[in-house]
């Protein structure tokens, strides 16, 4: 039995955790390339909030174009809903709001990190990328937390969903940015280290076209715990223990199939060889359905006034 408030707040936390992580790594391996090549800070510092999909919203708070400015916003700017800190301040308020439910070294481990970055108050050290590895650290400590001392129950299975879905989508966004070509991509040895996936990669045998095999990869590795494949395999595998007791997950359980069959069974290599840019803001389309339909059935006491307080019969082993 789980609170719907409760289900959200886990949901969230998952997405909140994935996002700062991603965004801290995409940060540190942007900057470090672009301390090798200062004539293109403007093309790295463009990249940077094309990734994070907040380039629109930069625009329009007329800030000044740096590239110090641009990761300053990314980090620590307390207005920006998608900065690390937000993330991490959403994120501690939601373990907080679940504290009952959660271990008490994920809430510990939570608080310190927020804790650390309010301390910048607002400013980004002149040496960031101590702070970015320090971010590293202590979200790879909550998720360990979130590995091996969680009960493997309700709340757990949203917060893993949640963590998927966000995964999935930043993988798919990032794999968007090799594609596309021009002054908006990004290399291949960047996008292997902004999802972690750059040792897995190089042990693979060696294929032509290396461009499309890499997004292939990204995509159907499922071998890798950070490639679209594995993490829809992961959350359908955490949907398919609630159906049991939930009956109304038909419609996400829906989506998600519908992401995995085409990923497991679609002519993906054809896909990216003729219109990659389609195929993955399809997918980046499904995964917003995905998550649209999670919502609708546990968070949206609107549509469904009787799962506010409980939308999952005990009984059942997840």
């Amino acid at each position: 039995m789980i609170l719907a408030r409760h289900a959200e707040a886990m949901y969230w936390s998952g997405r909140q955790l994935e996002r700062a992580e991603h965004t801290t790594r995409m940060l540190d391996v942007v900057s470090r390339d672009a301390m090798h090549f200062a004539a293109s800070t403007q093309r790295e510092w463009q990249l940077l909030l094309e990734v994070a999909g907040l380039a629109g919203a930069y625009e329009e708070l007329d800030r000044p174009h740096g590239f110090d400015d641009v990761v300053a916003f990314l980090v620590v700017d307390p207005l920006n809903p998608g900065s690390v800190f937000q993330s991490v301040a959403q994120l501690r308020e939601n373990v907080r709001t679940v504290r009952d439910r959660v271990p008490v070294e994920l809430w510990e481990e939570t608080n310190r990190l927020f804790l650390a970055l309010e301390l910048l108050a607002g400013e980004l050290p002149s040496e960031p990328f101590e702070l970015y590895s320090m971010i590293r650290r202590r979200c790879h400590a909550i998720s360990g937390v979130i590995a091996e001392a969680m009960p493997r129950d309700e709340g757990f299975t949203f917060l893993v969903i949640g963590r998927m879905i966000e995964r999935a989508t930043l993988c798919c966004r990032t794999i968007r940015h090799l594609v596309v070509g021009g002054d908006h991509a990004l290399d291949e040895g960047s996008v292997l280290r902004t999802v972690s996936s750059l040792q897995a990669f190089r042990r693979r045998p060696r294929t032509n076209g290396a461009e499309q095999a890499l997004a292939r990869f990204l995509l159907q590795g499922d071998d890798v715990p950070r490639t679209v494949l594995s993490c829809i395999r992961r959350a359908d595998g955490r949907l398919q223990r609630l159906r049991q007791t939930a009956p109304g997950l038909g419609p996400a359980l829906m989506v998600c199939g519908r992401i995995r069959a085409r990923l497991e069974f679609g002519d993906i290599e054809t896909e990216l060889r003729t219109d990659p840019i389609t195929l993955l803001l399809q997918l980046e389309q499904e995964l917003s359905n995905f998550g649209a339909a999670i919502a609708d059935f546990a968070f949206d006491p609107a549509q469904l006034p009787s799962m506010q307080a409980q939308f999952v019969r005990p009984g059942l082993d997840l």
